[in-house]
């Protein structure tokens, strides 16, 4: 199934820097009918995004270590070319307790220094799949997380 009708599919999705909301835009664009939450530290982007929001979107000015949501709340955490400003252990702490399903990060490509780091902490969760994945037209790097059991809790090596 490819991405974006998977992306058509989630009912709630996530937006971790959502910044002016253009993944919100993306979703909308393919179909996405479903609740879009935009998650960012800066209250300036976020009004910025609320110009665009839609019906279906929440905006919340939350930092992404601390998710304001409850554990497996969300279809999908995305994380679109922001991982580089966090920290990358507790963000994905964060993204795999809150997602139920998915979790997409992706990496600008001058960035890929950090590459090893995000797999890493992503693959310390047993019961999640990952696989880097490289997209025609676009420049960053996608990192692709599945749940595969449906509760992952507590990472190895914590």
């Amino acid at each position: 199934m490819a991405l974006r009708d998977r992306f058509r599919k989630f009912r709630v999705v996530a937006d971790v820097g959502c910044a002016t909301g253009l993944f919100g835009e993306y979703l909308k664009s393919i179909g996405f009918d479903g609740l879009y939450i935009g998650i960012d530290l800066s209250e300036e982007r976020l009004k910025a995004a609320k110009h665009k929001a839609h019906a279906s979107w929440i905006l919340i000015q939350a930092d992404a270590e601390h998710l304001p949501l409850r554990r497996n709340s969300v279809d999908l955490v995305a994380c679109i070319t922001v991982i580089h400003l966090l920290d990358i252990r507790n963000a994905t702490k964060e993204f795999v307790r809150v997602s139920r399903d998915a979790i997409v990060v992706t990496l600008l490509k001058k960035r890929l220094d950090l590459e090893y780091e995000i797999l890493k902490n992503l693959n310390r969760f047993p019961g999640l799949s990952v696989k880097r994945v490289t997209m025609p037209k676009v420049k960053d790097e996608i990192f692709i997380a599945y749940k595969t059991i449906p509760e992952v809790i507590q990472p190895h090596n914590q």
